[in-house]
Parts: C-alpha cells; sequence; structure tokens
C-alpha cells in the first residue's frame, strides 16, 4: 500500500464515525476529477508494490509519490475523463484511482494485463466503467488478494462495464476475492453480467481499546490554586501568561497579551496528593473565577505535567493477563533508530470527553522493566505480536447502513448487463428541511424525468455565532462590533444573504448592548441574541504614600462617562483573598486614604472606573479594566 492510501485509510475511518454518530450520508455524485485546490489527490497511477515503483498517468496534484510518467499503452484524456489501455502489459501493477469522479471509464482496446483494479472514492466520486471492444485480465497470476476493489469512502460508487467489453477477474490463491467494495451504502455497487457467488454483509470494523498513556514528569511539580466548578467533582487550576503575536510576515501584531491557560487536576493513582494537569484551554484575558462559575476553595495542591503523550492502543500480555501499551521511542540518544517499547499501565487518571462525545482514558504508564520491544515491521504484525503474547484489546463493531459486497468465486469473465432504467440525465434540487443552530438542514435531489429521490445532502447547521468583541473601551464614538457566523463544517454564512444582523441604537456611550442575528434565505431559520458592553475608561495611580498604619494613593481623574471609582487593597499580589474594597461615587475624586494598616506589612492596591447604567429596569455598575497594581509598605 501507498502512503497515499494510508492517508485514505484515515479517511475512512473518519467517514465511519460519521456513520456511526449521524447515520449514512453518501455524497452527491461528481464528473471528471476533482480540482479542489484545497483538498483534491486526484490521479490513475499504476503501482508495484515489489519494486516500489509508482507510474502517474494522470495527477492533479503534482508532484505526487512516485515518477510522474507514462505507462506503456496506457494514455488518460482529462476531456472524456477516459483512460484507454490498448495492449497495456502490466500484469505486476496494481491500477488505481483516486477522486476520477462518477463518470471515469477505462476503454480497452486489443487485450490488456494487469494485477488489480482499485479505485477509491475520497468523498468525491470513484466509479468505473468498462467500455470498448477489448479484454482485460486482472490478478490472472493470483498475486493480488482480490482483482476488483471499491473504496466509495463516502460515495455511490459502481463498478460497471458496457458494450463489448470483456473483464477477466481471478481471486488471490488464498482467501481471495474477484470483485469486493469496502464499507458502501450501495448493495448493487457491481453493475455486470456473469457474477456469481455475489454477498451483502454488514460492515464491520474493529473498535479497538485505546487510552491516552501519559508519563509524567515527576521531577518538576508546580504549586496549583484549586477552582471547583458547580458540583461536577472536578478540581481546576488556572496559570497565568503573556504573550506576543505575529503577523504572517514576521511582524509584531500585539506585545504583552496577558491570559491564562486553563487546566483541569486529575488525582494521580497511587497519591493522594498529587494532581496530574490536564490542559483544558488558553484564553486572552484575566481569569475571572465568578463570571466563568468558579469557586475558589483557597485549597493549593502540588501539579504535574507530562513529558510525554499519546493515544496508545491497549494490548493483553497472556502470559500475565496485564494490560499494556507500546510507545515508539528512539532507541539511543543518537535518535537515529526507533522501536516500540512495552510500557505497563499503571493506573487511570480518569475519563475526558471531548465535544463530540468521545471518551478517552487517560493513563499513567511506565516503561516496563521486561525490557520488551519490536521493530516497526514486527509491531505492524499482528500476528507476530500474538506469536510474542500480546493480543490488541477491543471488539468487533457492525455499523449499521454500511455493507460489505464480494463474491469469493476463483474466477469470472464480467461482461455488459442491459438496463433499462431511467439514467436521471435532469435532476432537481430542494430544500426540504433548513438548518438551525441545532439540527443539520437537508436538500433532497429529485430526477426530473421519473420524480425518483435519488440522494440527500446536509446543510451543516449553524454552530458558531459570535461578535468581533463582547467588551470594548469608551472612545465617544458609536460601536458596532463584526458579527461572524459559521456552520459546523467551519464555512463562514453570507451576511445579508444567509443571516442579518441588527443592533441596539446608541451604542456610543458606556452601557450594555444588544446584537440579534436572524438567519434568512432557503437555507436557514431561526436567530440568537447576543450582548457587548462599552466599558468606561480606565485611570492610573500617579501617586502613593505610606503613614503610620495606613496607607494612600492619587490618581489620575476620569470624571468622562463614569460615576465613580473602586479601589481595591490587598496583602495578597493576586488579590485572591484578604481583599479590602471602596467604592467612591464621587468622579471628581482622585485621593483615597486606607488605615488600619500593620506596620511593616506590604499592600497591593489598585484602582478602576465604573458608571452606573440601566439594564433591563435595573441600575448595575459597569467597570473599567484595573490599573497597574502598586506596592506600599505601611509604617
Amino acid at each position: 500500500m501507498t502512503m497515499k492510501h494510508f492517508r485514505r485509510l484515515t479517511f475512512l475511518l473518519s467517514f465511519i464515525l460519521i456513520l456511526t454518530a449521524g447515520g449514512v450520508v453518501a455524497m452527491a455524485a461528481n464528473n471528471g476529477p476533482c480540482e479542489d485546490e484545497e483538498r483534491s489527490f486526484a490521479y490513475v497511477q499504476f503501482y508495484n508494490s515489489e519494486k516500489d515503483d509508482i507510474i502517474y498517468v494522470y495527477s492533479f496534484r503534482t508532484p505526487q509519490e512516485g515518477t510522474a510518467t507514462s505507462a506503456k499503452g496506457a494514455v488518460y484524456d482529462k476531456k472524456t475523463n477516459t483512460l484507454t489501455l490498448t495492449n497495456c502489459n502490466m500484469p505486476d501493477y496494481r491500477l488505481t484511482t483516486n477522486m476520477m469522479g462518477d463518470n471515469f471509464k477505462i476503454k480497452l482496446v486489443g487485450t490488456s494485463h494487469i494485477g488489480m483494479l482499485s479505485a477509491w472514492g475520497d468523498f468525491y466520486g470513484g466509479s468505473v466503467e468498462i467500455i470498448g471492444d477489448g479484454k482485460l485480465y486482472v490478478n490472472e497470476q493470483q498475486k493480488m488478494s482480490s482483482a476488483v476493489l471499491l473504496q466509495p469512502e463516502g460515495t455511490k460508487s459502481y463498478f460497471r462495464i458496457s458494450g463489448n467489453a470483456e473483464v477477466y477477474v481471478y481471486a488471490g490463491k488464498t482467501d481471495g476475492s474477484i470483485v469486493i467494495a469496502d464499507y458502501t451504502t450501495v448493495s448493487d455497487c457491481f453493475v455486470v453480467n456473469g457474477l456469481t457467488g455475489l454477498k451483502k454483509e454488514q460492515a464491520s470494523e474493529m473498535r479497538y481499546d485505546e487510552i491516552q498513556a501519559i508519563i509524567v514528569d515527576m521531577e518538576n511539580s508546580y504549586d496549583c490554586h484549586v477552582y471547583t466548578k458547580g458540583d461536577n467533582g472536578k478540581k481546576y487550576t488556572v496559570e497565568d501568561y503573556v504573550r506576543t503575536y505575529y503577523n504572517d510576515d514576521g511582524s509584531i501584531k500585539a506585545e504583552n497579551v496577558k491570559g491564562y491557560t486553563l487546566y483541569e487536576l486529575m488525582l494521580m493513582p497511587g497519591y493522594t496528593d498529587k494532581y496530574y494537569m490536564r490542559e483544558i484551554d488558553a484564553t486572552d484575558g484575566i481569569f475571572d473565577p465568578e463570571k466563568y462559575g468558579y469557586t475558589d476553595t483557597e485549597e493549593n495542591v502540588n501539579g504535574y505535567s507530562y513529558r510525554s503523550t499519546m493515544p496508545a492502543k491497549v494490548y493483553i500480555d497472556q502470559n500475565t493477563g496485564d494490560r499494556c501499551v507500546f510507545m515508539r521511542d528512539a532507541v539511543d540518544d543518537s535518535y537515529k533508530e526507533f522501536e516500540n517499547f512495552k510500557y505497563d499501565i499503571k493506573g487511570e487518571l480518569g475519563d475526558v470527553t471531548d465535544k463530540y462525545g468521545n471518551v478517552m482514558s487517560y493513563c499513567m504508564v511506565e516503561k516496563s522493566k521486561d525490557n520488551v520491544k519490536f521493530t516497526d515491521v514486527e509491531f505492524d504484525d499482528p500476528d507476530y505480536l500474538l506469536s510474542q503474547g500480546y493480543k490488541i484489546s477491543g471488539e468487533l463493531e457492525y455499523i449499521k447502513g454500511l455493507y460489505k459486497v464480494y463474491s469469493n468465486a476463483k474466477s469470472a469473465v464480467l461482461t455488459s448487463k442491459t438496463q433499462t432504467v431511467c439514467k436521471h440525465t435532469s435532476k432537481v434540487n430542494k430544500v426540504t428541511k433548513k438548518a438551525t443552530m441545532t439540527t443539520d438542514g437537508i436538500i433532497t435531489t429529485t430526477c426530473k424525468s421519473c420524480g425518483k429521490k435519488l440522494s440527500t445532502s446536509k446543510i451543516a447547521k449553524v454552530s458558531t455565532v459570535k461578535l468581533s468583541a463582547v467588551s470594548c473601551v469608551y472612545n465617544g464614538k458609536v460601536r458596532t462590533p463584526a458579527v461572524q457566523v459559521k456552520d459546523s463544517a467551519g464555512k463562514a454564512l453570507v451576511k445579508n444573504t444567509d443571516y442579518k444582523v441588527t443592533y441596539s441604537a446608541g451604542r456610543k456611550s458606556v452601557g450594555k448592548y444588544l446584537v440579534k442575528v436572524t438567519f434568512a434565505g432557503s437555507k436557514y431559520s431561526g436567530s440568537k441574541r447576543m450582548a457587548f458592553e462599552i466599558n468606561p475608561k480606565g485611570t492610573m495611580i500617579v501617586k502613593k504614600a505610606a503613614g503610620k498604619n495606613s496607607i494612600a494613593i492619587r490618581w489620575s481623574a476620569q470624571k468622562v462617562e463614569t460615576s465613580g471609582y473602586q479601589i481595591q487593597c490587598s496583602t495578597d499580589s493576586r488579590f485572591r483573598k484578604s481583599n479590602r474594597t471602596a467604592t467612591l461615587r464621587n468622579n471628581a475624586t482622585t485621593y483615597y486614604k486606607i488605615s488600619k494598616c500593620n506596620t511593616g506589612s506590604v499592600y497591593y492596591v489598585r484602582v478602576r472606573t465604573y458608571k452606573n447604567v440601566k439594564v433591563s429596569g435595573k441600575v448595575v455598575k459597569i467597570y473599567s479594566a484595573w490599573s497597574k497594581v502598586v506596592a506600599i509598605k505601611a509604617k
């Protein structure tokens, strides 16, 4: 298998996940090779695995792996999307197509020989029609396991024969098939005569037990301040950072951007006071526990990060019955050779559910003392691992709506199968269900001639509706934050076509304002309301003083769009505890003295402005950002 088709298998596994999550959705038909600059890997190639030789007769993306050249007796015409084989003698090469559409044809002239014919759809189209008056022998040496292989990968792929063409197919010598279609939604995908012993089974795949294997860095610990959230029983901690952002050309976009990283603290097995720090998210801004629903426990614990972490399949050591994993690592410090080392599962940290609802078990692992290791070749061979006493853990799972269609006959001569059915040349697309923020929409395609429902396609639901900014600082001008609207596939919706935006009046003074997004057009329905704030300008401390058992500060006056000031003092530089807060109702005041201070103690002081505004009939305070903190030692 070429490296390209290792990637194809990745797409296939993704397709299976989509099917198990939301049912079968076959992609619409496409004619001609895929020419999408971002995702196309359309090609027609001959591949010899023994020589590792690849010959391309067509490739959309250049260069592909291998040598882009021509094969004797094989010519591709893009205009008609036809590969003509004229006495092409390549019995040791597999003819493979990828993303060539639903009207790809192979025209036979004379007699040709190939080792195997395989077609991949790759969520675009992967049908093959054999035409012409010639003959094609496939796998007559029986080196391949199958003669004809269809991998629809989310498309409705067919294998057809037309005219007087004849295709001679041979199964592999052991456990082979003359034809096979994997993970197809179409049970009648082989439209030919001469095919015997055709079977249809529900498709299945092995669901492997998998963990997130984590090697914890026990040499370095972090003092973690603990927060909780609701009653989920979990612990969290926050680490502040300061970042610099760069433009694409390398110039600085923003400096000294403050933010924080949120971690979940997962108790490490075998310990009562040591926690693994699982990173959840990194966010620019100041962490406000009350705003985001977190509770300060005023507890600190020891936290540890990872030295190495990766998803790993679980194996059973049949000699002991213990579970283990294998992690690829360098043999020595030269990092030139790598092998797969056995790691024992020390214990579970806990389960983590991602945004798609998939659950991954987080486990601590450590290198096994028995020093078991395998080369890449050995590790990629399940039979070899089994012979060494290691069986992969998992179970076979059947996939609803997908089939495996195959024939284990030893050989057959396949010819044209005459059909007198509508060709569905004229099609009509109609939105039968609009997409909302909670459900996908549906486009139904029907034949204009016979009225048959041909397919349905999804209108991805709206998943992202957000403002470019939820707060801004008063500048005397009308503020109109932009709205970003995307569907669940990441595609941006078009303003004034797919949605309309209305803003509250004013939006110039300090206050809270509403923004309403109303979905429109033929594909979307529903609405969403959001709010943003215009905050008052802040101030800065310009002078500080210390007296006996007291401290004092003076700040710059900020009288425009403010009602007063709020001063906060604490012996904790991060203002996590022992805070003293004073609210001054006069925006002309610029001096404040704090008494009852302990002699010799250092106090941290900051100030911010606020304005009283009415929101939903109630008066609330809208604050500016805090000033820079100053430290004052009381006398």
